[in-house]
């Protein structure tokens, strides 16, 4: 119904033709909208007053746009209580019905009248609109609004290109799109000439939607054509996530243009985040799930910063340009602090606003992974960004070592100790990543450069030392964990401290550090030690020196200890070493003497201030010898004086065996035959079971569970084959098993097939009876498997049935499952399913990065299609990322159950978002034939050609 406007004789004091904005509403809830003139009308791009009326939702304070909305009635309302039922100047923006934007001036005052009660008399008065550091005419602000759509069709606005840059390599790593208008008829606009003023009426989302566009458009010419590309990151607003659904929004416009998610980074603006809105939440949440990294933009810019990275979880913060446009100390103290605070996150960094030479050096000092700024280039289209790049002789850095870098940032911090990196080519070749000042220096004080230690370690002139050091490295490849050696150079004992971060494309990232340690108090104690120890080297077999302080066990003397190498992390090696050579009924006591936390006390409590154990422990050969070991604390005054924990000396020695084992000392009274029993249940490698007299398991071998994929037999216990659902042909196995338990008449050499972790298996079984006093209480069984008693047999052959990638069924493999499936069904009336799983076959992967990474993605794939497809399904790969899943089927329950099954596989293939760190976006699409379709009876005989064919091109109708 169409709003009447109140009659303006019931408001005493009213001229009629006023020639300013004036309007009258309610004074109290819900502030009605009663009365507006014509000027009011004409202001808001309204006819009449129904208009009006319905633009405000006859709000009152719906004149005022929603962003001011609440700020502007606080005052209002502090004012009328403070000054009488007064209120002047209160300004806020406006929202007119076309959209367009003003800023007013609003004074009103409270009238009591007899129709309507009290009222409020307003009138508003238009100003310019204030913005920081610009004023935006007002003719601009309506063209802006008024030729958005023209300027989008049109490519009036074009994305601009500023270049990103890895601090460690100098090349270019990324790029940020940012929009720029250049109009035909007003020229150049300035971001913050249209920016905000799509953001105060609503309207950003279409121009970030299309950068977006654009930005994928551009790279996907780029790789149709083999050019490189390199990610790029574009900005979206807070008022996005109000308009549309932003993960759709991106999802849908990558897709349509085939772009790996890696290739574009979303950026959020900190203000953006500080509202903590439950949709903006969901939507990054998601968006980061799906593989898309979320890049924090002008983080230190607000209050909230702190906040933000507590409540979401973001790839990358961009610290803001104003901590280095002062560039004081107390910027660069706080640019540390948040660097660092950002990698103990696992957050990467970079610094936008970088200008100067002294910028980037002191960024790079501090290990600030990448950088952007009028230094290294500023926006504009991408011909001039990638002509800048080229004319500045930068590389642009390749998809397959962005995860390289970043790692290799995340290790550099600000330390006071001597650190660099190293680089380790595949062809063997050594260079510095980087180095900072302390390692410098340290090395400047023994005489050598960076590139003459890079000469010694590539061969050029001290080739003991290269080999030394690459020893190392192989080591901590192998362990995981770092390692440390020592070398005379010139008569100074250094120690080298090293540590393999990352192994990618036949590299490796070497984290090394050093220290003249014959310069030092510890170095000074070590010679003393080493000329005051030499006499026990003759009464003790191992030697060794255990750091409580740097965690470390370091051998001195080395005769047949299982390690010759110092050790990382005391507490997991004693207990790995206890494990696998101390006799386990000494295990307990080995690991109370070795105690970490009490063996000091322990120590300053002896009367002779040493301790000492004895235990068993294996010797290469597998027998158990008797072992001495004897602890003592070193450097006592040292300690004391520093306030450091004290060394701590072991040495080792075999004994003769005082005393005889007895009984008494067995910890388990066990007759033989039981031990007999364990022992064959454990290390056995024939896969035996038992069943009770109903053909329920009641346990089985090490050997059974592994075969099957079981962890314990807690998964088949109480169960029978068929609830088990693996034997091709139930009956087969269910029959017999029936006759020996009525019969006793044992079951030997019975052929049949089992699913075993998605692959058919054929397998030969033999049953026995189990007696109690005469009567069957149960069945005892093994079986072999023909495969693999034939690939014994024939251990050079390979098998023509199996994937050698994945080692599932191939191509051929499968085409005799299907038949025995189909054959299953035409003879038995067993129905099944044939899903049929395709990826969209990124042929970037393979370009990215090569085929040894492909192969080790298509294994992951099948370790996921293994895992989750069901213990009752067999699996082939055909070719490529092409999969086949045979389901038995035996209701419509199970149709409906494929179709699920098939699914969840789809989702959790396409939910692999990284491999090895390195980014992928994978896509699959999937078909289903059902044996029981009517499609296939249609056909003369429903022969497995024909069925593969239909699963086929229903697959070909979905790309």
């Amino acid at each position: 119904m169409k709003q009447e406007m109140k009659n303006l004789g019931d408001f005493p004091g009213v001229v009629e033709n006023l020639s300013c904005c004036f309007y009258i509403t309610q004074a109290e809830e819900p502030y009605e909208l009663l009365y507006a003139n014509e000027e009011m009308l004409r202001l808001f791009d309204c006819r009449d007053f129904d208009e009006l009326y319905r633009h405000v939702d006859g709000d009152a304070f719906h004149v005022i746009a929603m962003d001011d909305r609440a700020r502007v009635k606080q005052e209002i309302v502090h004012e009328l209580a403070e000054r009488n039922d007064r209120f002047d100047h209160a300004r806020g923006h406006l929202f007119t019905r076309t959209s367009r934007i003003r800023y007013a001036d609003v004074s009103g005052r409270i009238v009591e009248t007899q129709a309507h009660g009290k009222v409020c008399y307003c009138t508003l008065q238009e100003i310019d609109i204030p913005l920081p550091g610009v004023t935006v005419d007002r003719d601009i602000r309506d063209y802006v609004i008024s030729h958005l759509d023209e300027a989008i069709e049109n490519h009036w606005i074009q994305v601009y290109y500023q270049p990103v840059i890895r601090t460690l390599t100098g090349e270019l790593c990324g790029m940020e799109a940012l929009a720029r208008w250049v109009d035909p008829q007003i020229g150049f606009l300035s971001p913050a000439s249209f920016i905000p003023v799509l953001e105060q009426v609503r309207l950003i989302h279409q121009l970030d939607a299309y950068v977006l566009e654009e930005v994928c458009h551009m790279l996907r010419q780029r790789l149709n054509h083999d050019l490189p590309i390199t990610p790029v990151s574009f900005n979206l607003s807070r008022y996005d996530f109000d308009m549309v659904d932003v993960f759709h929004l991106v999802e849908k416009t990558r897709a349509a243009y085939q772009i790996p998610r890696d290739a574009l980074h979303v950026e959020i603006t900190e203000s953006a985040l500080a509202e903590n809105d439950d949709a903006v939440h969901r939507a990054v949440d998601r968006l980061r799930d799906e593989g898309y990294e979320i890049w924090l933009d002008d983080f230190g810019s607000g209050y909230s910063s702190l906040n933000i990275l507590k409540d979401y979880t973001v790839d990358l913060i961009k610290l803001d340009m104003g901590f280095l446009r002062s560039f004081t100390e107390k910027s660069r103290d706080i640019i540390r602090s948040v660097i660092d605070m950002a990698k103990e996150l696992g957050i990467k960094t970079l610094a936008e606003g970088v200008e100067t030479q002294e910028h980037a050096e002191f960024l790079a000092s501090i290990g600030c992974g990448r950088q952007q700024g009028y230094y290294y280039g500023k926006p504009q289209p991408l011909v001039g960004t990638l002509a800048h790049i080229e004319a500045e002789g930068r590389e642009i850095e390749l998809r397959k070592w962005c995860h390289y870098y970043d790692v290799a940032s995340m290790a550099i911090r600000e330390t006071n100790q001597a650190s660099s990196l190293f680089d380790l080519h595949e062809d063997g070749y050594l260079h510095y990543l980087y180095t900072n000042r302390v390692y410098r220096e340290q090395l400047h004080a023994l005489g050598y450069r960076c590139r003459d230690v890079e000469g010694f370690l590539n061969h050029k002139a001290r080739p003991e030392i290269s080999a030394t050091f690459r020893h190392y490295v192989s080591r901590s490849l192998q362990s995981g964990s770092p390692e440390s050696f020592c070398y005379i150079d010139g008569g100074d004992y250094i120690r080298i401290r090293l540590r393999v971060i990352c192994e990618m494309n036949h590299h490796l990232l070497i984290h090394t550090g050093f220290e003249n340690i014959s310069r030092s108090d510890a170095g000074e104690q070590l010679v003393k030690l080493d000329n005051n120890l030499r006499y026990l080297y003759t009464m003790f077999e191992n030697i060794s020196l255990v750091d409580f302080q740097r965690d470390t066990i370091e051998p001195i003397y080395v005769h047949d200890a299982p390690t010759r190498e110092t050790v990382h992390g005391i507490r997991r090696y004693l207990q790995s070493f206890a494990q696998e050579y101390v006799y386990e009924p000494d295990r307990q006591g080995y690991l109370d003497f070795c105690n970490p936390d009490t063996a000091v006390a322990r120590i300053q409590k002896s009367r002779y201030s040493r301790i000492a154990h004895c235990c068993r422990v294996r010797d290469p050969h597998g027998n158990y010898h008797w072992r001495e070991c004897v602890a003592v604390l070193l450097q006592k005054g040292l300690t004391e004086r520093s306030g450091h924990t004290p060394l701590m000396l072991t040495a080792e020695k075999t004994i003769e065996e005082q005393v005889l084992l007895t009984e008494s000392r067995t910890p388990e009274q066990s007759t033989l035959d039981t031990l007999l029993w364990q022992s064959l249940m454990h290390h056995t490698r024939f896969c035996y079971f038992w069943k009770d007299k109903d053909r329920r398991f009641l346990g089985a071998t090490k050997a059974f569970l592994k075969f099957y994929g079981f962890n314990s037999e807690a998964d088949i216990l109480g169960k029978t084959d068929e609830e088990m659902n693996w034997h091709l042909d139930n009956d087969t196995y269910r029959l017999d098993e029936i006759a020996l338990l009525q019969t006793g008449k044992p079951v030997e050499n019975v052929k049949g097939t089992c699913i075993i972790r998605g692959v058919l298996r054929h397998i030969t079984c033999y049953k026995w009876p189990l007696y109690r006093e005469g009567e069957i209480i149960g069945l005892l069984g093994v079986f072999f498997e023909a495969e693999d008693l034939s690939s014994k047999i024939n251990q050079s052959l390979v098998s023509p049935y199996e994937d050698p990638v994945t080692g599932l069924h191939n191509r051929q493999g499968f085409l005799g499952d299907l038949i025995s499936y189909q054959e299953a069904y035409a003879v038995d009336q067993q129905p099944y399913a044939l899903i049929l799983l395709e990826s969209c076959f990124d042929e970037q992967i393979q370009k990215t990065y090569g085929p040894s990474f492909l192969r080790a993605l298509i294994r992951q794939e099948a370790d996921i299609l293994r895992t989750h497809a069901g213990k009752d399904t067999v699996i082939s790969r055909l070719r490529h990322t092409t999969f086949a899943i045979l389901r038995r089927e035996t209701s419509s329950e199970d149709c409906t159950a494929s179709e699920a099954i098939a699914r969840d596989l789809q989702q959790r293939l396409q939910s692999i978002h990284q491999l090895d760190g390195n980014p992928v976006t994978i896509t699959f699409r999937y078909s289903i034939v059902h044996a029981t379709d009517p499609a296939i009876h249609k056909t003369a005989d429903g022969n497995v050609s024909y069925i593969y064919r239909l699963a086929s091109e229903r697959l070909r109708h979905k790309a």
